[in-house]
């Protein structure tokens, strides 16, 4: 019977391509730059920015972002999928303090990521208004907070 040649008849060249090969298949299953905290540090300070600016808009300015101490968590809808990567199944928790007395207020924002970071969030109207609101001066604006669209840094 012919030596030994290794994994179960491979010779040492077809094992060496075997392991190149799953090298490239698995370091192509690395962490996705798209992660929770990645996109709740973006969602935060962009609401918190317009919020500002829908306050402005409603002849209440003064308001500023530090003041609001607006935090979000996100997460994927479907608790068995992990919180990284692209899709429309995003979740944020948004929470602020309502200027003034300083009451914490929250909404849920549905957010879809694309694979380059940029997201669409979309508020409960409930909470941020109806997608117009009447203006200080009484013309109908788009309610920056109804829905908005940012990206982060994927690098």
């Amino acid at each position: 019977m012919s030596a030994h040649r290794g994994m179960r008849g491979r010779t040492p060249a077809s094992a060496l391509a075997l392991v190149a090969g799953l090298t490239v298949v698995l370091g192509g299953c690395g962490g996705s730059p798209i992660t929770a905290t990645r996109l709740a540090d973006s969602v935060a300070p962009t609401f918190a920015n317009l919020y500002v600016r829908q306050q402005a808009e409603r002849g209440k300015p003064g308001v500023s972002a530090a003041d609001l101490g607006v935090r979000a968590t996100c997460a994927r809808t479907d608790p068995t999928t992990t919180d990284h990567g692209a899709g429309s199944d995003w979740v944020c928790a948004v929470q602020w303090l309502v200027a003034g007395p300083g009451t914490p207020v929250g909404a849920s924002y549905d957010v879809s990521v694309q694979p380059n970071g940029c997201y669409t969030a979309d508020g409960p109207a409930s909470v941020v208004g109806q997608q117009t609101l009447v203006g200080a001066d009484g013309s109908t604006v788009v309610n920056p907070l109804w829905q908005f669209n940012s990206c982060f840094d994927t690098t």
